[in-house]
């Protein structure tokens, strides 16, 4: 009798060593991308472009390859390129979107990541975020007055563009205000307090992406430099408000981008000679931007946008799981499976444990706040019961015996940084002040996944069982196929790596003439100074966009 027990734990203990050798030779999108980011960092725009470009060849990475080479062209200053570029990845990207079951299946005789590649909404926001800089700044050369005007109205066209997609987001899934509104309901008070007795720390409806507070004051600042002053009020409106209602907090933004989108929307009805100007100046809180929207005279003084896109965005990566069946308790575990450094294991272990981990009340309050690396074997598996599907089971021959052994599942994880530096601005060598955290999309991209991740753990749950099922009914040994299901098991990590991490802006009002102006970056082993010199011309916005990289 000890004899099948005695082999059963070796073909476990093999099993194990196998999963782990397998997932070690496994690659994420960032690591197979390494090459083209380290080049794009080092400004070799020429081999970043070909390492792209050998990395995305296939078909299913298309929408990923424009869109990463977009990016690449406008920091190279060919913005027709880029636009080109661009314009095919918006036209790709309207036609990708959801996951059908025929995707499901393919997945299941591969992996997830030889899907096609669909973005984010707020990946596709930004798409005309650098339309809109590329057409502005083709506009700015030695043109015709029919050429301008034709740039000018497609920078017109982004912006629609832009405003019809965020519009689209509101409708699926509510406005900041109707989210905080539902917030106050009783209903959802008791949910949540019932949901922190069970130790659920992460609440999707409030990371959920329903707007964007930059991308609509982007808009109001080119509706503003074309003279549509009634839409560039509406844009900044609309700005302030998401900032204040839940945008600034939601994405650790700095506040002052509240007062400054009121503040524009504020100088516009003034423009205007709308008397509703004091009214809007009234609920500003920082008291120089009073002063200035007291003394400033229409086309009198020049309009200076700085923007300073940080570093590139953090990564995806990919957390190992491994499902096993305790056939005792009529139970799925899944337990994390943790590879790489000390640090990276501790940052898996911590995502499975506020992600997936069973935690009472006390154990949530305890670890909610600790740093650094979790010991495995304080987190409790996750556990799913499976006695009503028990019989289903087991007349798929060897699916018992392989889930008693383990099936590996992967799904995504993200490894978020905060912005490596500082910044702040010098007008002329003095006037310092510090640049504005506006926009967050290495934490667009860390909202997004921690709302998905329940759905990639479910669907990967679907897929592994698809795959392992389909193996086990062509008589192969349950041990067999547990590993070639293994081998081919691989989450979807890809994403758009040329965006930066943060957008930082600033924003001053100056009188005429020529300005020596510097960005200045800097940590305590890193420092950076971009200088540019630049004629303002009273009535008119000019717009610095500076790509600013971390190289320690």
């Amino acid at each position: 009798m000890k004899k099948p027990q005695a082999t059963d734990f070796l073909i476990k203990f093999l099993s194990t060593i196998c999963l782990v050798i397998i997932i070690s030779g496994c690659a994420s999108y960032s690591k197979q991308i390494d090459q083209a980011t380290d080049a794009f960092r080092d400004g070799d725009y020429a081999t970043a472009e070909q390492k792209m470009q050998e990395v995305l060849e296939a078909d299913r990475n298309k929408l990923l390859r424009y869109m990463e080479l977009g990016v690449i062209r406008h920091e190279l200053g060919d913005y027709r390129e880029s636009n080109r570029l661009l314009e095919q990845a918006y036209q790709l990207s309207e036609g990708l979107y959801g996951t059908s079951i025929r995707e499901l299946m393919t997945r299941a005789s591969s992996n997830a990541g030889m899907l096609p590649y669909k973005s984010e909404v707020f990946e596709r926001t930004y798409i005309h975020y650098y339309k809109m800089l590329n057409y502005i700044f083709l506009a700015q050369g030695d043109l015709s007055r029919q050429e301008k005007n034709q740039l000018l109205d497609a920078v017109r066209i982004e912006g629609r563009r832009a405003q019809i997609l965020l519009d689209e987001r509101v409708f699926q899934t509510g406005s900041y205000e109707e989210a905080e509104e539902d917030k106050a309901r009783l209903l959802n008070q008791i949910l949540a307090l019932y949901a922190k007795l069970n130790g659920e720390v992460i609440n999707p409806r409030e990371l959920t992406f329903r707007d964007n507070a930059f991308m609509h004051y982007i808009m109001g600042v080119m509706y503003e430099k074309y003279g549509e002053l009634d839409n560039a009020r509406i844009s900044y409106e609309r700005a302030a408000n998401v900032y204040e209602r839940g945008y600034v907090k939601q994405y650790e933004l700095d506040p002052g981008m509240v007062d400054q989108a009121k503040f524009d929307t504020a100088r516009i009805l003034k423009h205007q000679r709308d008397s509703r100007w004091q009214r809007v100046a009234s609920t500003i809180s920082s008291r120089d931007l009073k002063n200035l929207l007291n003394q400033y005279i229409p086309d009198k003084e020049a309009n200076l946008l700085v923007l300073q896109e940080v570093d590139l965005t953090s990564p995806k990566g990919e957390l190992n799981l491994v499902m096993k069946l305790n056939k005792n308790k009529n139970q799925l575990e899944i337990r994390p499976l943790l590879i790489g450094t000390k640090e990276e294991q501790g940052y898996q272990l911590s995502w499975f444990y506020y992600l997936y981990a069973p935690k009472g009340i006390l154990n949530a309050v305890q670890r909610i706040h600790r740093e650094g690396y979790y010991n495995p074997n304080e987190i409790r598996p996750k556990t799913i019961g499976v006695g009503p599907v028990m019989s289903v089971m087991e007349q798929i021959p060897g699916l018992i015996n392989a889930l008693e052994t383990g099936v590996r599942l992967a799904v995504p994880l993200f490894y978020y940084d905060a912005p490596p530096f500082t910044s702040r601005l010098m007008v002329d060598g003095h006037s310092t002040v510090s640049m504005m955290d506006a926009d967050n999309i290495a934490g667009l991209h860390m909202a997004n996944t921690l709302v998905r991740a329940q759905r990639e753990l479910t669907e990967a749950m679907a897929v592994e069982s698809l795959r392992l099922s389909s193996c086990l009914l062509t008589g192969m040994p349950s041990f067999g196929c547990s590993l070639a299901a293994a081998a081919t098991c691989m989450a979807d990590t890809r994403s758009w790596l040329t965006l930066p991490h943060t957008i930082r802006m600033q924003r001053l009002i100056l009188p005429e003439g020529e300005y020596e102006i510097s960005i200045i970056s800097e940590n305590r082993n890193f420092r950076n100074v971009d200088s540019f010199t630049k004629e303002l011309i009273p009535g008119s916005i000019k717009i610095i966009r500076q790509r600013t990289v971390y190289r320690p």
